[in-house]
């Protein structure tokens, strides 16, 4: 477990280097990603087929295609994201240029869940890349894991964004660790341990938790989509599986 404290260590370390500040870095480091998903499509298809049974139609649609079009979407709009945004003067600013500068935020801790094991850590890692360091971990699915870790250090600098798998032990022990944001996506019950560890070293988080969808009755001329809607989505991932 000492390792991992010094994994962490040694990404603050690099963070603190100031590498991820420039722009162009963190374009080419997306743009890296974007060429790892296009090359390696049909590894991490098979991987997922290999730990949830899942086809390749459902791989591609649900999760690799919706990867690249989020890292399109980062390459188009990151320079205007990152760019300086003026805000109204007051009049203890009237002499003043005043203006809000984004710089990367620092190191951050996202935790995958085990549905959707592609995306659900490819989404958290583009926008941690965008907005400053990354330290992953990834549980449960081992297949996808196992290609991920393999394939993120041949892509992106694998000082800045190490790859950590493991299980509950792992987490329990970086969730000891000091990050700047935790990014978990899961059940609540998890959910609650993980604020209570941000909270000891006030660790902002986002907490993306699974749960029912309630739907309330209506008129009986919507009834239709009130069913249908619902029913759709369960018989498209049940067939697409």
């Amino acid at each position: 477990m000492e390792k991992l404290k010094r994994t962490v260590e040694q990404a603050r370390a690099a963070f603190n280097t100031g590498k991820t500040r420039p722009l162009a870095f963190r374009i080419q480091q997306l743009k890296a990603l974007k060429k790892m998903v296009q090359e390696n499509e049909k590894e991490f298809s098979a991987a997922m087929k290999a730990d949830l049974n899942k086809s390749e139609l459902n791989s591609f649609s649900y999760e690799i295609m919706i990867v690249l079009g989020e890292i399109d979407l980062f390459l188009e709009k990151l320079p205007e994201w990152a760019s300086p945004q003026s805000v109204e003067k007051t009049i203890l600013t009237l002499s003043d240029k005043t203006y809000i500068h984004r710089e990367p935020l620092g190191v951050t801790l996202v935790i995958g869940a085990w549905n959707y094991p592609f995306v659900l850590i490819m989404g958290p890692l583009l926008a941690a890349i965008a907005a400053g360091t990354l330290f992953r971990i990834e549980y449960n699915r081992r297949n996808t894991a196992k290609v991920l870790e393999k394939l993120l250090p041949q892509y992106i600098d694998k000082d800045l964004y190490p790859v950590v798998n493991g299980g509950v032990p792992e987490t329990t022990e970086l969730l000891k660790q000091r990050f700047d944001h935790i990014f978990y996506t899961g059940n609540s019950v998890v959910g609650k341990i993980v604020m209570e560890a941000a909270s000891k070293h006030l660790t902002p988080v986002t907490l993306e938790l699974g749960g029912k969808s309630p739907s309330s009755p209506v008129p009986a001329t919507v009834l239709h989509v009130l069913v249908s809607s619902p029913l759709s989505s369960w018989l498209l991932f049940s067939v697409l599986f």
